[in-house]
């Protein structure tokens, strides 16, 4: 692993797209994804690299590594750079959000607040089980108190005289 962090390190594109691409396919393998996760923040850069063949590799080395330890670290640079990420990856990018912020989410507040971010960012690329998914979880949920939580949030949030038409289903569905 180390000698792939070097590999991703690299300025050449080819070489840190193979070194990306390697490293996501040995986290894959039980007990290597420690080793991984110590470049963690040079795949992170990787995000920002001018080829979308690479930045589609640290996105995929992302989710591999991802785990209850680095979860919101991730999905918060995720949601932070899916500000300036080409169209060609955001659909992408919003569906790997979603899966960690539901499978790593211990704060189901934190849940909520990061995908009423994402359909604010991108909600033309948030499709219907997404948004679905996190009305289930705030109207399912035992105790009253994330669906008093989620019911302000989304008020505030449709109160602008614009916002996207999913946060207002999200809303119509919440608030009832």
């Amino acid at each position: 692993m180390n000698l792939l962090g070097k590999f991703i390190s690299v300025r050449e594109p080819n070489i840190r797209y193979l070194g990306l691409m390697t490293m996501a396919k040995l986290a894959q393998i039980e007990g290597s994804v420690e080793g991984a996760k110590k470049h963690q923040a040079t795949v992170l850069v990787s995000l920002k690299d001018a080829d979308i063949s690479v930045r589609r590799r640290a996105l995929d080395l992302l989710f591999v590594i991802c785990d209850t330890d680095n979860a919101e670290r991730i999905v918060d640079e995720l949601v932070a750079h899916l500000v300036v990420a080409d169209a060609s990856i955001r659909e992408e990018m919003v569906l790997k959000i979603a899966i960690l912020a539901e499978k790593y989410a211990t704060d189901l507040r934190w849940y909520v607040d990061t995908i009423l971010k994402l359909i604010s960012i991108s909600g033309d690329y948030v499709s219907d089980s997404i948004w679905h998914r996190v009305v289930q979880i705030v109207t399912n949920h035992p105790q009253g108190d994330l669906q008093g939580y989620a019911a302000a949030t989304l008020f505030v949030a449709v109160s602008p005289h614009r916002c996207h038409e999913t946060t207002v289903s999200v809303a119509a569905y919440v608030l009832g």
